[in-house]
């Protein structure tokens, strides 16, 4: 390829690369591509947000801020003054985009499968959005006729892989990992397309989101110490991870080969870590027994029953061979899934506080802010603390390790217009707890366990047996990177922003959270701030019943609604 004088910033992500994945890999060889990039540069740990979920990890990628600034914590929030959730995507963030702030000051980007951006934001240059995109009925491209260009190019597209939701048997697993690796192919090829038809990039950025998708189903499968593993499967489905992580780096070396010149830095990311996923948490029922949750005496209603013993179905081995079956049996599982089993029993008149989520973000029930609030504003704080507490002691039985590494009040951590709809306390698991928003496990006449080990019984819809941690990757490499670089302050996820911006010279928004990752650029300065930018969300992202159907479907099969 040819070169030019200006810079140019490659962005590759990996979601959910952990270095706990990639060091074995890489002292055998068999990330070579990576391997040269850290030779040549240098790596260290990312941090990510809090909570580590993609859709607000990417946003913190993406604007260098903190969660108080772009609004978003969570894959659904609550509605306005309602208990009801909706779905999230880049029309609920409140502030701009690396690529729309680089578009501005006249860099061309090209920016392909980033989680949260749709609907399609303009560019200047191209954009295919990623995770949260409806499906291909969608406007998922920027401009919109490229997605006609795109399909008629590739033949087929795939923005992101629904997995079936239920425990899966050999043959789905299998076509799942063969699905994931066509979906990460077509991607490639979109963004060698869209960088060879906008020769002049300046910024290009790809997310892999195959490491994500393939550890929240496959960990089991290559991890001896998790409860679920067994040699029969593992010897099967145990290298499915790692050779993800190959052919993304043949992916990735045709990226550079191509389109990497002596000017171009090259930022390898993923937006968290990965580890076991190994207990589930009953935080609401925790809070419930705690005299901080209250639920109606009827325990059950028709449908949730109906629900709860479809799918332990799913878990029972003398019917295996209907479980495909399941789903279409039970359509409601379908629809409104997350929400009439996790909230539809709660007596909000005696709810003081409840969670929402799979992560530990608690809200509290207050007269005035909420439809049927109970707490008064008066008592706001001490209800708090008694959350806290609560939170803070809640162990497992096994082992008594608290269940939550941190506890926070959501001040604490978050800062910004959006505070106020940030939950009121925030709790951090960076261990193998996941938090089971729904129970389907039913009345059992007597208090239920809090923390259960996976395999007793069905606990998730989705029989993930990988979740998420704190520490993602950082690769950096370059003529304007240093090599072996120290890590005297480990790099966050919103440091990047600021720090792309200022490999192009240009000045960081004064409102940015993050900072610029100076000892790592071998033309060290101190950064040049400008005045924010007049950013106003006015993106229409409103989804219709069967795209918010369709995006609850794919949720739920991550994980994310379990």
């Amino acid at each position: 390829m040819s070169s030019r004088s200006k810079p140019r910033v490659l962005v590759l992500g990996l979601d959910g690369a952990t270095w706990t994945l990639l060091d074995p890999l890489l002292t055998q060889n068999k990330l070579p591509t990576l391997g040269k990039l850290i030779a040549n540069g240098s790596r260290s740990i990312l941090r990510s947000c809090i909570q580590p979920s993609s859709e607000q990890a990417w946003s913190a990628f993406a604007t260098g801020k903190q969660n108080g600034k772009f609004g978003l914590y969570g894959f659904y929030q609550r509605a306005k003054n309602s208990y009801a959730l909706e779905y999230i995507n880049a029309s609920h963030r409140r502030a701009a985009t690396l690529w729309r702030i680089l578009s501005e000051r006249g860099k061309k980007c090209v920016v392909v499968n980033v989680p949260l951006t749709w609907p399609t934001e303009k560019i200047n240059g191209a954009l295919v959005s990623g995770l949260m995109t409806p499906g291909l009925n969608s406007q998922f491209t920027y401009p919109h006729e490229l997605k006609t260009e795109l399909l008629r190019e590739l033949g087929e597209y795939i923005i992101d892989v629904d997995i079936e939701r239920g425990e899966s048997d050999i043959g789905s697993l299998g076509d799942l990992a063969i699905r994931v690796k066509r979906m990460s192919e077509l991607q490639t090829r979109a963004f060698e397309s869209l960088l060879e038809k906008n020769p002049d990039w300046d910024f290009g950025m790809l997310v892999h989101r195959a490491p994500d998708i393939l550890c929240h189903k496959f960990w089991r499968y290559q991890d001896p110490t998790h409860p679920l593993y067994n040699e029969r499967d593992a010897e099967k489905w145990g290298s499915v991870i790692n050779d993800c992580f190959e052919y993304l780096d043949e992916y990735n070396a045709r990226i550079l080969e191509k389109f990497a010149d002596e000017n171009t830095t090259v930022i390898v990311l993923s937006d968290h870590g990965f580890g076991p996923l190994t207990h589930a948490v009953y935080l609401n029922e925790y809070l419930a027994q705690r005299g901080i949750l209250a639920y109606k005496e009827q325990q059950a209603n028709t449908v949730s029953s109906a629900l709860r013993a479809g799918v332990k179905r799913l878990n029972n081995p003398l019917v295996g061979a209907v479980k495909a079956k399941v789903f279409e049996v039970l359509p409601q599982l379908k629809s409104n899934l997350h929400y009439s089993m996790a909230y539809g029993n709660m007596d909000w008149t005696r709810t003081k506080a409840y969670a929402v989520g799979t992560m530990g973000n608690v809200y509290l029930n207050v007269r005035g802010r909420e439809p049927n609030g109970c707490v008064e504003p008066s008592e706001y704080e001490a209800t708090r603390q008694d959350v806290i507490a609560a939170m803070r002691a809640l162990k497992d039985p096994a082992t008594q390790k608290p269940i939550f590494d941190f506890v926070y009040r959501r001040e604490e951590i978050y800062h910004g217009d959006a505070l106020d709809d940030a939950p009121d306390v925030v709790g951090l698991i960076d261990g193998p707890y996941h938090i089971a928003a729904v129970d389907w496990r039913g009345a059992t006449g007597k208090p239920k366990k809090v923390v259960e080990k996976v395999g007793s019984e069905l606990l998730f819809v989705s029989d993930t047996s990988g979740q998420h941690r704190m520490d993602g990757i950082l690769v950096m490499n370059g003529n304007d990177a240093l090599t072996n670089a120290p890590v005297t302050q480990c790099p966050s996820l919103i440091d990047l922003a600021p720090t792309i911006l200022q490999l192009f010279d240009e000045k960081i928004p004064n409102d940015m959270d993050g900072r610029v990752i100076n000892e790592w650029l071998t033309n060290q300065r101190t950064a040049e701030y400008a005045p924010a930018l007049n950013f106003e969300n006015k993106m229409d992202g409103e989804y219709s019943d069967a795209e918010q159907k369709e995006i609850e479907e794919r949720l739920a099969g991550l994980g994310y609604l379990g």
